[in-house]
């Protein structure tokens, strides 16, 4: 017997608003799908860390620091957050953006809604969430997902798939329909051989 899944739920702006009201919100949300067993070293994967006295979601290490002089590191440390001036929950607003849009975000546009200081901010935050997405080792996205209708680049037909396919499929599927320009792009190369 095939166990349906549940359908997935798109989180409304109201109900993400409620999910991440504050900056720590958002902080405590990533320290616990980050490390749901407690937290460990990045660098070496010790559990026995200790907080930082001082800074609210960074820890010491003692074992994987050479001199003994404890390694400190963040809930953002090797992950696309690192080494940004952006508050996480601006972050997550650009996630929660590119994820629910039906056909994309540019960076322009999330330049231009959430009022970010320069183009050039929102280019690197979109940049940097795409080579999130893009990782392999990115497991949140993995399961499955129903395809409905795909279509051929080479012979332009559509075929209905009336099956499961896995994430992997799917994003091979959306590669096989290219946008219009891509299209045309494509054209104007095939015309120019």
């Amino acid at each position: 017997m095939v166990r349906k899944s549940k359908p997935v739920h798109q989180m409304t702006i109201a109900q993400w608003e409620r999910a991440f009201p504050t900056e720590d919100a958002c902080c405590a949300y990533l320290v616990g799908h980050r490390w749901p067993q407690g937290v460990a070293c990045p660098r070496c994967g010790n559990v026995a860390v200790k907080p930082h006295g001082t800074m609210p979601y960074n820890w010491l290490c003692n074992a994987c620091s050479p001199s003994k002089t404890n390694y400190r590191f963040s809930h953002i440390t090797g992950t696309i957050f690192e080494n940004t001036k952006k508050p996480l929950r601006q972050w997550f607003r650009v996630i929660h953006m590119m994820l629910t849009s039906k056909k994309g975000v540019s960076s322009l546009q999330v330049h231009r809604v959430l009022g970010f200081g320069s183009y050039e901010t929102a280019l690197y935050m979109c940049n940097r969430v795409r080579a999130g997405l893009a990782d392999e080792e990115f497991k949140k996205l993995m399961g499955v997902v129903e395809v409905d209708e795909t279509a051929s680049p080479r012979t332009g037909t559509r075929t209905s798939v009336a099956s499961a396919a896995t994430a992997a499929a799917a994003g091979r599927a959306a590669q096989a329909r290219p946008s219009w320009s891509a299209r045309s792009s494509a054209r104007a190369a095939s015309s120019l051989a």
